[in-house]
């Protein structure tokens, strides 16, 4: 018997970029740990900061992700009413972790939906309440997004200090609009996704390298139509609906909630109050993080790195910064540790759950009746109409 061969170590662009997003971690860490007015000196001098605030936030951030779990158990349940909740956990904590590990939050659902192909939820279902559950989310933050900055106008013009920082802005609020239409679309717009496919297919056709493209459409087909039966299932129940709606809200509150455990954990009011300004209150906080998260994620790294810091340091700056008094750098660590790095450090040991082969699924087999082409409105010799 040979021995087996060693694989090279090879150096390719996702090496790289990996390499770039942790020396840029790291850089980003040991700035607000170690440099003036960093975590160190923090430690040195503590001034009245109250660790138990710190606990409060990080206890808020992982609710919101037991609430995400409960989201998920409600949907799974209308079609899988022995589905347990421990297992919606980890359909949970997958998301958080995959998604925090890969660029603009786009590894999370994917693995998420290989988990519960494990765990024998068909793709078409599975997909439907996915996609659903990220429909409500989207409606939910740029719903308060626009309330935000409609309720803030004032305080959101300030961070229009520059061209730059402008587009970086009205890019990011732009951006979370159009992906919230686009799968409006794709889950409510049947007409336009078959416009879609068809478009697809024409290209597959096209491209002289595509092996055998009509039994690749055949695959998309069948699993949007499944999407789409599931979908039209699960948005017939309005009180199931009204009730994720409000637990998504719950969710996304405590999601934006942190930052104003931070700011009391440094005593920041006090610090106000003794410069002769307005302190900060919980309201005003929920309102600018939500302008932090939104125009943090049009940066394309995973956590949006450089771009979250950056997006606090915009907008956060006025309530940790007064006179002598600066916390923003380790204010900005402790929030990205609670929102961020710890949250990775928590979900990392259930991307275990992901490992191994996936069972079979009854989806997977080719029905017995395919109507692909008339879906299509494609001819046999698989010209377009």
């Amino acid at each position: 018997m040979e021995p087996k061969k060693k694989r090279k170590f090879k150096i390719n662009g996702t090496v790289i970029f990996n390499i770039i997003v942790a020396a840029l971690s790291i850089y980003l860490i040991y700035n607000f740990v170690v440099t003036e007015d960093g975590l160190i000196d923090l430690l040195k001098k503590p001034d009245n900061f109250k660790w138990g605030w710190i606990l409060v936030g990080l206890g808020v951030f992982d609710l919101n992700m037991v609430i995400d779990a409960v989201v998920t158990q409600i949907y799974l349940t209308a079609e899988y009413p022995a589905f347990r909740f421990i297992d919606s956990l980890k359909v949970a904590f997958v998301g958080v972790f995959f998604g925090a590990v890969t660029p603009s939050n786009t590894g999370g659902q994917p693995m998420q939906l290989y988990f519960l192909s494990k765990k024998n939820v068909r793709i078409g279902f599975g997909s439907a309440c996915l996609t659903q559950k990220f429909i409500v989310y989207q409606l939910v933050t740029t719903s308060f997004s626009v309330f935000a900055v409609i309720m803030k106008f004032g305080y959101f013009q300030t961070a229009f200090t520059n061209f730059w920082s402008s587009a970086f802005i009205v890019l990011g609020f732009l951006s979370q609009i159009g992906v919230t239409a686009l799968f409006l679309v794709v889950c409510f717009a049947e007409n336009v996704t078959k416009k879609l496919i068809r478009l697809i297919y024409r290209i597959l056709v096209a491209l002289p390298f595509m092996k055998d493209p009509h039994r690749k459409i055949r695959k998309i087909t069948r699993e949007f139509r499944m999407f789409h039966s599931s979908n039209r299932m699960l948005m017939k129940d309005k009180k199931r609906m009204i009730k994720i709606f409000v637990l998504v809200f719950v969710q996304f509150i405590c999601i934006l909630s942190v930052p104003y455990f931070i700011y009391i954990a440094f005593d920041m009011p006090a610090a106000a109050r003794a410069a002769g300004v307005p302190a900060g209150n919980f309201f005003d906080f929920i309102c600018i993080q939500s302008f932090v998260l939104f125009t943090s994620n049009l940066v394309p790294l995973p956590g949006a790195s450089g771009g979250a810091e950056l997006a606090f340091s915009m907008y956060y700056r006025p309530y940790f910064v007064l006179g002598k008094v600066s916390k923003i750098k380790p204010a900005i660590l402790l929030w990205r540790f609670i929102t961020y790095y710890g949250a990775m450090l928590l979900t990392a040991p259930f991307s275990y759950y992901t490992k191994g082969k996936k069972k079979a699924d009854a989806e997977r087999v080719e029905p017995e009746h395919d109507d692909t082409d008339e879906y299509l409105e494609v001819k046999k010799h698989g010209e377009s109409v």
